[in-house]
């Protein structure tokens, strides 16, 4: 039996004009333009319950009357699916899988090694899934099957035309989508080594000792469900908790946030942390302030 939705981990914002600053779940770097003529956002995350946080690590949903904003954002440490069931609702960026029919459009977004950007114009009706890193090799054959197809109309008729959401009824429907899927034993073994180790150098050679594949299998394993070499998740790992330290730090010691997320060089990280994000680590901290100014 599935347990019942923790409705502690319901976050619901309501934002005016002045104060939206994001369209996804991650904050932009830099909004471009903004517009809206709406008077309200409103933006609701939620923390499924297992069985479905194997896969699922945050469900999302937002609507607008009338919005436009085209957002940068930085490499996430994520994959996630959107359905968007409004007007323009564009993802432009590395291993980006958009399906449009008459009908639906989903957006199927995998990990990146550059920044990426996000564009919406018009009615803002739409849904998301934060996905596990390893779920694009999950989802990626069933874009245009029967599959997702009831899966999007299940999840517009609970967001959208229902008068209450009802996360457990949604949690269900989902898990549908997983339930002849299991999370591969080395991949999961990978995901809970590099949780519990400092990501050195020398750590992913320390890793490969510990399992029976081959390297060149295990590389090919890895891209099947990552799209990225495991050199460079891990690059994208250490820049992502760089990000984590600039945000929540309230220290502008660039060289103590690179050796807290693994950067030895100062120089490899700076140009490791534009590459990921589009900004130097000074850049970034500055625009963090800015758009706490202009959006918080």
């Amino acid at each position: 039996m599935q347990a019942s939705p923790n409705l502690s981990l319901i976050n619901t914002k309501l934002f005016h004009p002045k104060t939206f600053d994001r369209v996804l779940l991650i904050k932009p770097i830099f909004v471009f333009t903004l517009s809206l003529t709406s008077l309200l956002i409103k933006q609701t995350s939620y923390s499924p319950s297992f069985p479905l946080n194997q896969f699922v690590d945050t469900i999302w949903y937002a609507n607008a009357t009338s919005f436009e904003v085209q957002s940068k954002h930085y490499a996430p440490l994520f994959t996630e699916l959107i359905f968007n069931y409004g007007d323009q609702f564009e993802v432009e960026g590395q291993h980006v899988d958009n399906l449009k029919t008459a009908n639906e459009h989903l957006i199927l977004s995998g990990l990146k090694t550059q920044p990426f950007q996000t564009k919406v114009t018009g009615k803002y009706n739409s849904v998301g899934l934060i996905l596990k890193p390893y779920c694009y090799g999950i989802l990626a054959h069933k874009l245009g099957t029967n599959e997702l197809d009831e899966l999007s109309d299940k999840l517009q008729y609970e967001f959208f035309e229902k008068e209450f959401v009802d996360f457990q009824v949604i949690e269900q429907h989902i898990m549908l989508l997983f339930k002849d899927e299991s999370i591969d034993p080395v991949l999961n073994h990978f995901e809970n080594y590099f949780s519990n180790h400092f990501i050195e150098k020398g750590s992913l050679a320390t890793f490969n000792s510990s399992i029976s594949l081959s390297q060149k299998s295990f590389i090919q394993k890895f891209k099947k469900h990552y799209l990225l070499t495991p050199t460079n998740y891990l690059k994208l790992k250490r820049v992502n908790h760089a990000i984590q330290l600039l945000e929540n730090s309230q220290s502008s010691k660039l060289i103590e946030v690179g050796l807290d997320a693994g950067f030895y060089d100062q120089s490899h990280f700076i140009k490791l942390f534009k590459q990921f994000s589009g900004y130097t680590p000074k850049d970034f901290l500055k625009n963090q302030k800015v758009n706490s100014v202009q959006f918080l």
